[in-house]
């Protein structure tokens, strides 16, 4: 299993044993298992003060739960319109769609289940000029195509944009200013038809915060609560890729070995993420993006070079934050020996390897609910992996 946040990548083997990595450069991470703190941080001390970064919880996750708890799209989205069906039917159901695993698995499980409810159904995307490249309009336009489903695809003000990089500089942990575009127009949508329905398309193992706030929903067997809608949130990361795969639909971000579907130049990116795929951040405006990361080293980073400025990319960081943590690294090239390093390629392959390789076999649980109990179980226990005990099993070794 691999994760990746912050500056930083684990590798797991399914027993839970993990090594953690810090991205040195955009093309090498170190194992830095050994230096961490009780507490999961990095922290070395230096004449010019204390280098530091928070490597644990910068890839902290939720139980990883071997099983499928949805065998076949079709028979699920029966499931849901017994258990919602009247509630949605007439109704406006509004998905906004990112191009996503997650969010295509959402669009996939609402198309069936439209068939059978009988809701009017609005996807929306939203697009950021000067940070997003534009091949993710191009696979959402693939996505319509291929499913026959109108897509409604809107562009955040490109003159909003223009004006806020160039006062406020590139978006950055904390302070993403371009998510507050891609939510105004489901807000306006909401606010126009106080019956529309919003999906919500997050899974309840996605990340720590998520599987906090959704596992209430999942005790309470809860998948509709007064205009929320999720569907798939009792998913598990073997669901999503599989019914993505069968589709056909996989992002050309997942097969270059990344993570996540996001702007090219967003801040949540690690380090790596910015040396696997050249030709995404090969954006219009880029004269504009040059402009602005100077401007933003000449006022808040100018303690160190511009070429380690755009290097180490610290624009996605705080001041505040990238000192210590670009400090720690140079003295990680002091003082310590570089052992059991990594390079981006092969940790690209390892994300890429779910998308291109055999899927994996995986029991299928009795009932999507008990995805949600087996991850609790596992949870309670602090353990990565959450295996099913022998009595949820519908069937072993599913391919599904």
């Amino acid at each position: 299993m691999v994760g990746t946040g912050g500056d930083a990548t684990k590798l797991c083997t399914v027993d839970g044993n993990c090594r953690y990595y810090l991205w040195m450069t955009a093309l090498e991470a170190w194992d830095v298992t050994g230096l961490l703190g009780p507490r999961g941080t990095l922290e070395l001390r230096g004449p010019g003060g204390r280098g530091f970064a928070p490597v644990a919880s910068w890839v902290l996750s939720a139980p990883y739960v071997h099983a499928r708890s949805v065998g076949d799209i079709e028979e699920y989205a029966a499931y849901l319109a017994r258990l919602v069906g009247r509630e949605l039917r007439g109704r406006r159901v509004l998905l906004g769609f990112s191009g996503g695993k997650d969010s295509v698995a959402a669009l996939l499980v609402l198309l069936a289940l439209r068939d059978r409810v009988g809701f009017r159904l609005h996807v929306l995307y939203v697009h950021i000029p000067f940070l997003e490249h534009e091949r993710n309009i191009d696979f959402v336009n693939r996505v319509a195509t291929k499913l026959g489903v109108d897509i409604d695809i809107v562009e955040a003000p490109r003159r909003d944009m223009k004006t806020l990089l160039k006062w406020k500089g590139m978006p950055r942990r904390g302070y993403r200013f371009c998510t507050v575009y891609k939510a105004k127009p489901m807000r306006r949508l909401r606010k126009e038809d106080p019956r529309l329905v919003e999906v919500i398309g997050d899974r309840l193992t996605e990340s720590p915060k998520r599987f906090e706030k959704l596992s209430k929903a999942a005790a309470a067997r809860a998948v509709l609560v007064g205009r929320k809608f999720r569907p798939t949130y009792l998913f598990t990361l073997l669901d999503v890729v599989t019914a993505v795969r069968r589709a056909g639909l996989v992002h050309p971000d997942y097969l270059a070995g990344l993570p996540r579907v996001a702007c090219s130049l967003c801040p949540y990116r690690a380090l790596y993420e910015f040396s696997v795929d050249p030709a995404a951040h090969e954006l219009e405006g880029m004269e504009l993006v040059s402009r602005v990361l100077e401007k933003m080293w000449t006022k808040w980073y100018s303690w160190t070079s511009f070429e380690v400025f755009r290097e180490q990319r610290l624009w996605r960081f705080s001041a505040l934050a990238a000192k210590p943590l670009l400090y720690l690294k140079q003295l990680l090239v002091e003082k310590q020996p570089k052992a059991g390093a990594v390079t981006a390629r092969s940790v690209a392959e390892a994300y890429r390897k779910i998308w291109t390789g055999p899927l994996p076999r995986a029991p299928l649980l009795r009932s999507p609910w008990l995805a949600g109990e087996i991850a609790l179980r596992a949870s309670a226990h602090r353990l990565p992996v959450a295996l099913p005990r022998e009595e949820e099993i519908e069937e072993e070794d599913c391919e599904c």
